[in-house]
C-alpha cells in the first residue's frame, strides 16, 4: 500500500513538473523498459503500483513477468516461465485481495496463476489451437469467455473449469473462422459476450437466453472488441480492424446505430476503457506505433489527441483501475511504456 502512494505521489509530481502538457497535448509518458522477449499482453494488478505482462521467449516458452513502480522507473519484480509461449491474460476473474491472473496459452490452455507466487491454481484445455483472447466479467466475478483459432467462443466458471459453462460453434457445416477477440459486457451487462473473426465477422450473444443475438461483417479481421457503458447505462460495442478502422454500434439497436472513424493504415490492436471518464473515453494501439485517444459520442467517434510512440506496432494495453488516466502498452519492439492522459486532473 506504501509503495502504491509512493507511485502516485511520484506521478503526480512529474506532472506537474511538465506543466501537464505533452508534443500530443495530453498523453504523457511517465515510464518505460526494454526487456528481452516479445510482450503480447499487459494488465495492471489490482491495487497496487505493477503491471504484468505476458508473451514468448526467444527459445520458444512462455513468459510472466511483474514491474513495479520504483520512483519513475519500471523495475522487474517477479518472473516465471511457462512451457508455451502465452498469448494473452486478464485479471477481471477474482476478488481485489486474491490478485488471479487467468491466462491462454499457444497450445489452447487456460490457466488461472497466483501472481504473487506464480504458481498454477488450475489448468484445462480450452482451445484445440492458440487461444488468442481472453476477457473476464469484472472485479468480482467468476465469468471468462475466452476466443481460439478453433473458431470457437467458450464462456468458463473460474470455480469450475473442467468444462465451459457456454460454447459458441459455428453451425455444422459452416467453415470455422479464426476467432481473434472477446470481450464481456461487464458488470452492468453481463449478459452479453462478443467475438469477432478473421473475416470480419462480428457476434454479439446473449447469455441469459443463450442465443445469437445480432451479427454482422466489417468485411476485415476484428483485431480489437471491447463493450462500452455511458453514464445513462447506454451500452455500446466498439470493433477494431485490421485496416485500421473503428466501429461502434448500439447494443439495443446495432441495425440502427453504426458509427466508424478511420483511426489509422494499419491495425487498431488494441482498444481499452479510460476507467472513470464522465465521458467514455478510449484508448487505441496502432500498427503504426501511434497511440489514439478518442470519446465515444451518440452517433460519432471523436478522436480527441493522439501521439506517435514507435515505428513498429504498439501490440496491447491496460488502463489502471486505481488511477484514472494511467494506462500500460506494450509494442513489438519489446518496449514496456506507461503513460498518463492528463484531462480530468
Amino acid at each position: 500500500r506504501s509503495n502504491k502512494c509512493i507511485f502516485f505521489l511520484v506521478l503526480r509530481s512529474l506532472l506537474e513538473r511538465m506543466g501537464m502538457q505533452s508534443n500530443s497535448g495530453s498523453i504523457l509518458p511517465v515510464s518505460q523498459i526494454q526487456v528481452d522477449y516479445v510482450p503480447l499482453a499487459i494488465d495492471f494488478i489490482p491495487s497496487s503500483a505493477r503491471v504484468a505482462t505476458v508473451g514468448a521467449s526467444s527459445k520458444g516458452t512462455g513468459i510472466l513477468k511483474v514491474y513495479s513502480m520504483k520512483g519513475r522507473d519500471l523495475e522487474e519484480s517477479a518472473s516465471y516461465a511457462t512451457e508455451k509461449p502465452l498469448r494473452c491474460g486478464t485479471f477481471d476473474v477474482c476478488e481485489l485481495s486474491e490478485r488471479l491472473y487467468c491466462c491462454g496459452d499457444f497450445s489452447g490452455n487456460l490457466s488461472l496463476m497466483d501472481i504473487e507466487t506464480g504458481s498454477q491454481i488450475h489448468s484445462t484445455r480450452a482451445h484445440t489451437d492458440i487461444l488468442n483472447s481472453i476477457a473476464g466479467a469484472g472485479i468480482s466475478s467468476n465469468q471468462i469467455i475466452t476466443g481460439g483459432r478453433d473458431g470457437e467462443a467458450k464462456m468458463w466458471d473460474r470455480r469450475s473449469m473442467e468444462r465451459p459453462t457456454v460454447k459458441m460453434s459455428p453451425e455444422p457445416g459452416v467453415a470455422r473462422r479464426d476467432c481473434w477477440s472477446v470481450a464481456h459486457g461487464g458488470p452492468s451487462t453481463s449478459h452479453l459476450v462478443a467475438a469477432g473473426f478473421d473475416n470480419g465477422d462480428i457476434k454479439l450473444f446473449d447469455l441469459r437466453q443463450n442465443k445469437l443475438m445480432w451479427e454482422t461483417c466489417v468485411t476485415k479481421g476484428v483485431s480489437s472488441l471491447a463493450f462500452s457503458t455511458s453514464p445513462n447505462n447506454a451500452c455500446s460495442l466498439l470493433a477494431g480492424t485490421e485496416t485500421g478502422k473503428l466501429f461502434q454500434w448500439s447494443t439495443d439497436h446495432p441495425t440502427t446505430s453504426k458509427a466508424s472513424k478511420q483511426l489509422d493504415k494499419s491495425t487498431v490492436w488494441d482498444t481499452k476503457l479510460i476507467h472513470d471518464s464522465n465521458q467514455p473515453t478510449f484508448i487505441s494501439c496502432l500498427g503504426s506505433g501511434a497511440i489514439n485517444v478518442h470519446e465515444m459520442k451518440e452517433k460519432d467517434i471523436e478522436v480527441t489527441c493522439s501521439l506517435q510512440v514507435c515505428e513498429p506496432p504498439l501490440n496491447a494495453s491496460s488502463a489502471s483501475n486505481d488511477k484514472p488516466g494511467l494506462f500500460a502498452t506494450v509494442g513489438f519492439d519489446k518496449f514496456i511504456r506507461l503513460f498518463y492522459l492528463a484531462q480530468g486532473i
